[in-house]
């Protein structure tokens, strides 16, 4: 982990998208640098009092890079985002970007006051870094003045996407351990890793057409309106790197069943409770006929079929305005345990026939794992879903038709529990 740094884990033009976007929303400055506070990006909105004179200097340089690491570190200390005064007198805050409880970088912003410039301790600071105190001062004078409240919101805006990007690494990261560990399943990880990065640029393509059109406005209730959309499109990118984690880990065998005595009936209620909370914006009919082959208690891992369940009928809600879904359950002896068939029937979701094919194509042996991957969409997720019921000893098969319905079918080998 030591030698492992931030740019080999996020690719530069990745960092430096999201830094544009981050300035472009809020008119201030913005840097991402390593964990020794040297840039790896080049700044966005920078300030010439910033660039052309304090950290043209040498001394001024050093100073700037300093204060950005501190700020990051005390970000990191106080798991919350820091706002300071910088060496020259400006306004900055930081937040750090993190892996394995290792800063490998800083996400920076400001270069803003919120006071008028005090001369003589301008004067002071452009001696000591030799720079034409006049020429400095008349710098500094042109650097915005905003309200302490506006630099805070940017603060924890700043503290999101840093958060997002520590995430992103963090599942880089893990994606090069493990691939190591295991040559085999390196490709697949390999294409799930680029189906991820695609979804992730695709979001902060979407965050950043959201600042422009705020910014451009000049509406406050409207850059109110664009930070809430673009810190919701930070759920949808945790989303994916949720998912691509998991799928990282169970590839490597690292999946865990946590079995436990549970009730299918109160475990479809809770998932299907939980999607209406989720999804009340939409005009969505869910409805559970649970049939009398279903045993009161089972023996099994809840959570996992829950989270199968749950991506499965949000991908259908994605692909759709007001789709109609049904989950049907029933019960079915097979040897020594039960199979418990789960099947979701969705009306007016029109998922597109190669997601469904390669899920499919996954159980049969038709398919290689990288196929599955590399057809896989954004909210779906087939890897996941696929993996998770195949480490249970599960099948996961889906039909699709082309009046806009799909049956996704879950079957996983369970123990009756009696009382």
């Amino acid at each position: 982990m030591k030698d492992i740094k931030l740019t080999a884990l996020i690719p530069p033009d990745l960092l430096q998208q999201f830094q544009d976007g981050f300035s472009e929303f809020t008119g201030m400055a913005s840097l991402i640098t390593d964990e020794n506070g040297v840039p790896v990006t080049i700044g966005s909105g920078f300030t010439d009092f910033c660039t052309n004179l304090t950290r043209k200097s040498a001394i001024g340089c050093k100073r700037c890079e300093q204060c950005d690491k501190n700020g990051a570190l005390e970000t990191y200390r106080n798991k919350k985002p820091t706002v300071y005064r910088c060496h020259a007198g400006l306004i900055d805050y930081a937040s750090p970007i993190i892996v394995n409880g290792k800063v490998i970088g800083s996400f920076i912003g400001g270069q803003v006051r919120t006071d008028p410039i005090d001369r003589e301790a301008m004067t002071a600071i452009a001696n000591d870094m030799q720079i034409d105190p006049e020429v400095y001062i008349s710098a500094a004078e042109k650097t915005k003045i905003l309200p302490a409240k506006v630099i805070e919101k940017a603060a924890e805006f700043l503290y999101e996407m840093a958060h997002m990007l520590s995430e992103l690494a963090y599942t880089n990261y893990l994606a090069l351990t493990q691939s190591r560990k295991m040559e085999n399943a390196a490709r697949s990880q390999s294409a799930y890793i680029m189906d991820m990065s695609i979804n992730m640029e695709k979001n902060v393509n979407e965050w950043i057409s959201l600042a422009k059109e705020a910014v451009g406005s000049g509406n406050k209730d409207l850059m109110e309106t664009a930070i809430k959309g673009m810190i919701s499109k930070s759920g949808d990118v945790r989303s994916i790197i949720g998912d691509t984690v998991d799928y990282i880990r169970m590839s490597g065998g690292e999946v865990e069943l946590k079995e436990t005595v549970y009730s299918p009936r109160e475990l479809l209620m809770l998932t299907a409770g939980n999607i209406k909370n989720t999804v009340k914006e939409k005009a969505l009919s869910l409805n559970i006929k649970i049939d009398d082959t279903v045993p009161q208690h089972l023996l099994g891992d809840p959570g996992k079929i829950g989270q199968i369940l749950n991506k499965i009928i949000m991908g259908a809600i994605a692909y759709s305005e007001s789709p109609a879904i049904m989950m049907k359950a029933l019960c079915r002896k097979e040897s020594y345990s039960s199979i418990m068939d789960i099947e979701i029937i969705i009306n007016g979701a029109k998922i597109p026939r190669e997601v469904t094919d390669s899920l499919n194509d996954y159980f049969t042996g038709r398919s290689a794992d990288d196929v599955i991957v590399r057809n896989a969409g954004s909210y779906l997720s087939p890897p996941l879903t696929a993996v998770l019921a195949k480490q249970m000893s599960g099948r996961l098969e889906a039909e699709n038709d082309e009046n806009g319905e799909c049956e996704f079918k879950l079957s996983i080998p369970q123990l009756e529990v009696r009382e």
